[in-house]
């Protein structure tokens, strides 16, 4: 029960970091979003006197003509109350405005973290086999080149060719015959890291003294690695996986930018575009949340997959 307070509260204390963080970055950044506001305003002319009569007015109604610590204050205020305000750009609450997009940065994210299972256990299984080998060789070339290319050039070279090979369609709402490119492209991004840090763990655990034993006891070494190697070393890609997983969900904005996905990472490119404060806040900080709760739930997880831990961290304590 303490253990669980202590998280509680340590998960409660990076959350408040994390915001004042947010916000103090997002109001750094140059201009205001009344200045954005009144450049869109279809080229209407205004006189000097008018521009500063709306600018006043505008900063009063959104509130932007307090102090700084005042609106950290009443925005911090308003977010523990469930009001994430209202999004300057839309005119929509903005809690509203996320749950609408998220089924769609969720899908996108599972999708994608999917693929990078399949394909990290895959490699990681074929490398370690035979560490330094032909294959472990030709897949460690294989994931460097992965890395060396950027998502978004990525993204982009996917979509020429889908398009023009499937008919793959750029627009749409989210849907199976869209989501399939980019899930993709997200765990292709993804496989190179989580398959090298399986493949060095199931050689660690490769010459442990059970799993000499289980090959000095006639076992095949495909078996020993499936059934006696495999589980204690997922530890630790568990905890890589587990922020992958949340950075696929909440992070992956250039791939939604790239294929229009209509997702909380599209709104909050616009957002950004658009200096449209509530909604970049609240998209941080749930990224941040996000974040933080997959790290915890990967702890737990961690400790049911290799009890292990949970002797270690006794000993230390």
């Amino acid at each position: 029960m303490r253990a669980l307070l202590r998280s509680l509260a340590g998960t409660a204390g990076m959350l408040l970091v994390a915001s004042a963080v947010v916000f103090a970055m997002v109001r750094s950044a140059p201009g205001d979003p009344v200045d954005v506001q009144l450049g869109e305003s279809g080229g209407i002319s205004l006189s000097r006197e008018d521009e500063d009569r709306i600018r006043a007015e505008r900063l009063v109604e959104l509130g932007l003509d307090r102090s700084l610590p005042e609106q950290y204050a009443l925005w911090l205020a308003r977010m523990v109350g469930g009001d994430w305000g209202t999004s300057y750009r839309t005119g929509q609450p903005v809690l509203d405005e996320m749950l609408d997009r998220l089924p769609a940065s969720v899908a996108l994210g599972t999708a994608g973290f999917a693929v990078a299972v399949v394909l990290a256990c895959g490699l990681a299984l074929l490398a370690g086999r035979r560490p330094d080998g032909p294959v472990d060789q030709v897949v460690r070339l294989a994931t460097l080149a992965t890395v060396a290319v950027p998502s978004f050039l990525l993204g982009t070279l996917a979509l020429q060719v889908a398009t023009g090979t499937t008919g793959y369609r750029i627009a749409g709402p989210a849907s199976l015959d869209r989501i399939w490119l980019p899930a993709l492209v997200l765990g292709i991004a993804v496989t190179p890291t989580m398959s090298r840090v399986l493949r060095a763990s199931l050689v660690a655990e490769r010459g442990r003294l059970y799993a000499v034993a289980a090959l000095a006891r006639g076992a095949s070494p495909g078996r020993t690695l499936l059934r006696h190697v495999l589980r204690p070393a997922v530890g630790p890609v568990l905890i890589l996986g587990g922020l992958a997983f949340a950075s696929l969900v909440t992070g992956s904005i250039i791939t939604e930018a790239v294929f229009t996905w209509p997702g909380v990472g599209l709104f909050a490119v616009d957002a950004i575009a658009a200096q449209d404060y509530p909604v970049v806040q609240a998209y941080v900080v749930l990224a941040t949340a996000l974040v933080v709760l997959v790290n915890r739930g990967v702890d737990l997880a961690g400790r049911l997959v290799d009890p292990r831990q949970d002797a270690r961290a006794e000993a230390v304590a």
